[in-house]
């Protein structure tokens, strides 16, 4: 039989014809095997806008996003029954049908990327161009040869603009493992806040290959697009890792997903393959929301959810993932997505009545909207979690329902060494509406781990300190979190800083507002008991404190200016 050539489908787009380019048959290549020939953008240019922060718009006039679904995957497998057309060159090219079918995706020949780990001494926003030049000389006359990283984007939509821009000044470049520690040492040397910023100083390669059980494989550099072939179907995506981020343990879980819009598979620095959905915005959050908040919450509820993650979600654009192929992540350090599947008809209901609505500061920029799955009544102040200037927006205060509560009198100026024990004795009634079945498993909470096991976690990161003999809080934030907590042990002593680092450091903690004492003999204790309040970084809105406020009978558009101080719900588009 002549080779299997016939079983691919060349189609060509009419769309964008300066990005078409030719399939080439190599000579003495396997049956069925497709190359992708020379075109008008280099394979290094789709790199390079794949790693970029811009983005782009679909023909309705929605922004388009780039999503993480999985990263360092030695193998990628998507398809099925539903068949997909293969793009090498992504929209505008050749596309490739070789009908219905599991596609296999490897690397061949890879080649890592080269990370840097740069430590963030101060954030300028655009258009201050003297106080850049200014942070640039004071960080050179201390030494060091600093950097300007400029991070964010703009766009502009039916006459408003949108501007997150600003200047990253950066010093101290590290191998990415090394740079929280340069981090912490400059922050304490300089008493000021710091952050990383990741450089990708060379971009990975290698040859991505797509194999099909009908024979066809294709081959291109660094990148293949997948989209479904019939309109308004989805991209199958088999082995989708979740579960493992965040404050969570145990390793990942995997799961068969769908997903909405395109899918392409690319280099990751690792020089293993990472798997990206290129979808709308709004398409986006009917699979986020639902993934955020409990879909049977008050309708209110769920339009707060939806304007808080739809402004997050563009307030995020450009802002995080500068050495990576896409521009967010789908797990809890940016928001949590779940793709077609988990999408609900009353969080879908919430996403359109509130189509285009977003979060505007006074001056009209965008609200950064954090949230948390449960404040344990009182909210924290970005600065304290994630370091940078202070946000108007994101003040730490009470609750709403709970600051009318004679009991929450005591906490009107924050939560302290001093209060903590009286506020987690606090009944989670008191903040939600009466009601104790919304939240009240986060509300408070107990955990007791054993000494033995807790040493071997802290052991992972301080390897000097030895089996715990005491565990105290160094510095705690307007509503009680722990940012600071020194470690005592039998060989030595650390200091461990960070909101997300603790809680993971401990074990997974739902939250860094706890107070901890020693079980048995204090000074060589069996184990450590925390009790806690809330669930996450509380920044921002609470989920639970806007579901008993909805409860209440109060409307969205209130609910986010109690959490959002200052701001004001807007149409975008």
């Amino acid at each position: 039989m002549p080779p299997r050539r016939h079983a691919v489908s060349l189609i060509p787009m009419r769309r964008f014809p300066a990005l078409a380019f030719a399939l080439l048959a190599a000579a003495g290549s396997a049956p069925g095997t497709v190359l992708a020939g020379p075109d008008e953008v280099s394979s290094q240019d789709k790199l390079r806008i794949l790693y970029s922060n811009g983005f782009s718009f679909t023909a309705e006039g929605l922004p388009l996003v780039t999503v993480e679904l999985m990263s360092h995957q030695g193998q990628v497998r998507l398809g099925g029954d539903e068949p997909l057309l293969v793009w090498p060159d992504g929209e505008g090219g050749a596309q490739i049908d070789a009908g219905p079918g599991v596609w296999t995706l490897s690397v061949e020949k890879p080649t890592p990327g080269v990370v840097r780990t740069w430590t963030v001494v101060a954030e300028i926003p655009a258009g201050h161009g003297a106080e850049v030049r200014e942070a640039l000389a004071t960080w050179k006359t201390r030494g060091f040869s600093p950097r300007g990283f400029e991070v964010g984007t703009v766009f502009g939509v039916e006459g408003t603009v949108f501007d997150s821009r600003k200047t990253l000044v950066a010093v101290a470049p590290e191998s990415p493992g090394a740079g929280r520690r340069r981090a912490d040492a400059l922050a304490k040397t300089y008493s000021l806040e710091t952050s990383l910023y990741e450089e990708l100083a060379e971009r990975p390669a290698g040859t991505v290959v797509a194999r099909h059980p009908s024979g066809v494989e294709v081959r291109n550099p660094s990148v293949l697009w997948f989209v479904p072939k019939a309109k308004g179907a989805t991209v199958t995506m088999y082995d989708v890792e979740h579960g493992g981020g965040g404050s969570q343990l145990g390793p990942p879980k995997r799961q068969t997903r769908a997903y909405h819009g395109q899918v392409y598979v690319t280099v990751g620095n690792d020089g293993r393959l990472v798997a990206v959905n290129a979808i709308d915005a709004e398409r986006l959050l009917e699979g986020l929301v639902p993934s955020e908040i409990y879909p049977s919450s008050h309708e209110e509820a769920l339009k707060s959810q939806a304007v808080a993650a739809r402004t997050e979600l563009l307030a995020s654009l450009g802002m995080r993932h500068h050495a990576d192929p896409f521009l967010i992540c789908s797990t809890q350090q940016c928001q949590v997505y779940a793709g077609a599947g988990k999408a609900h008809p009353r969080t879908t209901k919430a996403v359109k009545d509130t189509r285009g609505q977003v979060l505007f500061r006074a001056d009209g920029r965008l609200v950064d909207a954090r949230y948390s799955a449960n404040s344990g009544g009182i909210s924290e102040h970005n600065d304290f979690i994630w370091g940078g200037p202070p946000d108007p927006a994101l003040r730490g205060r009470p609750d709403l329902l709970a600051s009318r509560r004679p009991e929450w009198k005591a906490f009107a100026e924050g939560v302290n060494d001093t209060n903590i024990d009286a506020f987690l004795r606090l009944d989670p009634a008191s903040a939600y509406a009466g009601r104790t079945s919304i939240g009240a498993r986060q509300f408070r909470w107990e955990q007791t781990l054993a000494n033995a096991e807790l040493s071997r976690l802290v052991a992972e990161a301080y390897p000097h300190v030895g089996t715990l003999r005491a565990l105290t809080p160094l510095a705690r934030g307007y509503s009680g979190r722990i940012g600071a907590l020194k470690l005592e042990g039998s060989q030595g002593q650390a200091e461990a800083r960070g909101d997300l680092h603790i809680r993971r450091l401990l074990g997974g903690l739902k939250s860094a507002l706890f107070s901890v004492t020693p079980v048995g003999d204090p000074k060589v204790p069996s184990a450590f008991r925390f009790v806690g309040a809330g669930f996450g970084h509380g920044v921002g809105m609470c989920q639970s404190g806007a579901m008993g406020m909805a409860e209440a009978g109060m409307r969205y558009k209130d609910i986010l200016a109690h959490y959002y101080q200052g701001s004001q719900v807007r149409r975008l588009y």
